[in-house]
Order: C-alpha cells, then sequence, then structure tokens
C-alpha cells in the first residue's frame, strides 16, 4: 500500500495534496513529524509547532498506521502549513527515514518532532541560528530536554553530555536525541545516501554516526523542548538512577549490540569508501564478528563513551552479549532477520 498524501487547508481530507503547489516552493523550514496511536498528546505538540512555524514553513506528518484517533485530531488542523501523509506501519526509524524524502526542495532547515512532546518557544529559531553559523558544512543541531510528567509536571532534565560529539563516540553511543535534532540540506543529502534504510534501528543515532563523519554535530546544553514520559513512549527517558533501569530495560527487549553493529555494517557499506584513514580504523576497531573482537573492545584503552561509568556498563554488556546470547549479535543474518 503506497502512503497517502493530504493537505488540511483549502481542500478537503481526500483530495491529494500537490507536491508542486506553489506554496511549498518558498519554505525553508520543513519539521517531520511521525505518529502512531498518538491522539492524546498530539495536538498540544502541533501546537507548540504552529505557534513559531513561519509562514513559509512547513509541518510534514507520516502517520505510521494509527489505528486510534490520531489523524482525525490532526486533520482538525486548518492550516496550510501542515501535510498529512497516512501509511503502513514501518516503525519509527523507517517512517521518520521515509519523512526525509519527502522534505520540500526549498527546505534550509530540517527538524524531528516526536507526537507527544511540548516545544519552547523559540526552539526553531535558535536551531536555525546555530545551523546558519555553519554555512554549507553539513550540521546537526541537538539539544538537551526538560523531562516532564504526562501531566507536563517537571522532575529532571537529559544528563549534560562532558565531552564533544566525535565520531568515535557516535559509533557506541547516541547522544542526539531524535526529537531535538535540526538538519541542514547539506547534512540530509548525506543521510539519503542511506542505500538499505528500512535496516536502520534509530534514525537520530544514524544521523549523529553520518554528520559526526563528514560535518559538525553541535551540542546545545539549553533545553528546547519538554520531553513528555508516559507508558506509551517508545524509548523515553530518565533522570539520574532512573536512566539505567530504562536502559536495562531496553536491553531486555533487544540486542542493543547488535543493533550497534547493523548501524556500524551500514555504515560502512554505505560510506566506508568516504572516511579518512583514522575514521575507518575506528569503524574496523568496533566492528565485532566474534568473540576475539569482542575481547578486544573489552580490553580496549581507548574509552569511547561520554560517561566513564557507561563505558564501563558498555564493556559489561559486549560480555553480557558474548556470554548469553553468544552469537546473536555478531551473526549478520540473525541480526538482518
Amino acid at each position: 500500500m503506497q502512503d497517502k498524501v493530504f493537505g488540511t487547508m483549502a481542500r478537503s481530507p481526500e483530495t491529494p495534496f500537490d507536491n508542486e503547489d506553489c506554496t511549498l516552493q518558498t519554505m525553508t523550514v520543513a519539521v517531520l513529524m511521525s505518529t502512531f496511536n498518538g491522539e492524546r498528546y498530539v495536538v498540544e505538540q502541533i501546537q507548540s509547532i504552529l505557534q513559531q512555524l513561519p509562514a513559509d514553513g512547513s509541518l510534514i506528518i507520516r502517520d505510521d498506521g494509527s489505528t486510534d484517533g490520531t489523524i482525525s485530531e490532526i486533520r482538525k488542523f486548518c492550516d496550510a502549513r501542515i501535510q498529512l501523509i497516512q501509511g503502513d506501519n514501518l516503525g519509527f526509524a523507517a517512517s521518520f527515514m521515509h519523512l526525509l524524502t519527502k522534505i520540500p526542495p526549498s527546505s534550509t532547515i530540517i527538524l524531528f518532532s516526536d507526537q507527544d512532546d511540548i516545544w519552547m518557544p523559540e526552539k526553531i529559531e535558535t536551531s536555525r541560528l546555530r545551523i546558519d553559523e555553519k554555512g554549507p558544512t553539513p550540521t546537526l543541531y541537538c539539544s538537551a530536554l526538560t523531562l516532564v510528567t504526562e501531566y507536563l509536571k517537571p522532575f529532571g532534565r537529559s544528563p549534560p553530555w562532558p565531552r564533544q560529539p566525535t565520531f568515535d563516540n557516535a559509533l557506541v553511543e547516541n547522544i542526539a536525541t531524535g526529537c531535538t535534532i535540526a538538519l541542514n540540506r547539506a547534512a540530509v543529502s548525506l543521510i539519503l545516501r542511506t542505500a538499505r534504510p528500512e535496516m536502520i534501528r534509530y534514525h537520530d543515532w544514524w544521523c549523529y554516526l553520518i554528520v559526526s563523519a563528514f560535518g559538525e554535530v553541535l551540542y546545545d546544553p539549553q533545553p528546547r523542548i519538554q520531553y513528555r514520559q508516559h507508558r506509551q513512549n517508545a524509548l523515553g527517558m530518565s533522570s539520574g538512577g532512573g536512566r539505567y533501569v530504562r536502559i536495562m530495560q531496553a536491553i531486555k527487549r533487544q540486542s542493543w549490540l547488535a543493533i550497534m553493529q547493523i548501524h556500524i555494517r551500514e555504515f560502512a557499506s554505505d560510506f566506508g569508501g568516504d572516511i579518512t584513514p583514522s575514521q575507518r580504523k575506528s569503524l574496523e576497531y568496533m566492528s565485532i564478528r566474534g568473540v576475539r573482537d569482542a575481547i578486544r573492545v573489552i580490553f580496549s584503552i581507548t574509552r569511547r563513551r561520554q560517561f566513564l561509568k557507561d563505558e564501563l556498563l558498555f564493556r559489561l554488556l559486549v560480555l553480557f552479549e558474548m556470554v548469553v546470547r553468544r552469537d546473536v549479535p555478531f551473526d549478520s543474518a540473525k541480526m538482518n532477520s
């Protein structure tokens, strides 16, 4: 089934949206949102975006097969800046990767949005100003988050990263939370070189990995969104010790090391011929194909993660995956299934 594309103003919901509409040709800001059964919070999220979205901007929403009233809530907005795409359920990462192919040609600043947060009033303008500083260099901007309950009561914030974003760091962890990311056109062009977007498990981590290799990643320690935490979060985040509880819960659900290796192998396939010798050495070093490679990583003298305790946990995780899950993180056939 192909995605159905709709505009939301001056046309009925059933009328196909014209991608050649002249109003799109002058747009410079495009916000990409993927929704799935988000009827409870999506209205507040959209409102917080439209309040600061320029008149010539666009909010492109791809619904990932919702079965609740999400689409009905979105259609209530009578705003020409909104474009609604209805599609099959691909999963959040594939949905965002698909959205990157739907950006209007004139858009120069592209932002990701979740369906259930609240954007602070200066988020778009701050993203634009920071990215503009880098000119044509492929650039990814991301920020800290204020953690809030489902009723928007603050209870913490994301950890302030003590080290600069680097390619070595991007190989082993993601510090660019998707809903805070903004990209320039040069960065998007790089990301669209992904040969097998369906293989990407975390679109934000993938973007961080690519841009850290060929451009600049800008981290803003000032929170720019209220990151709502509730039971339906696809991933979510906690502060303090709760952050590590979340991490362990995620590890139980799926092989995190296998996901890391998928990204490394896809990156090597798509971009391996274009990276520097030092980047190639790091890429090869973190490619874990079996027990010998795992042992090498466990006893490495190089620290790649932001926090020392996270580095130690990472190595324990490699050991855990090697002993408990055995060949699963290293078997490409099982990883690709």
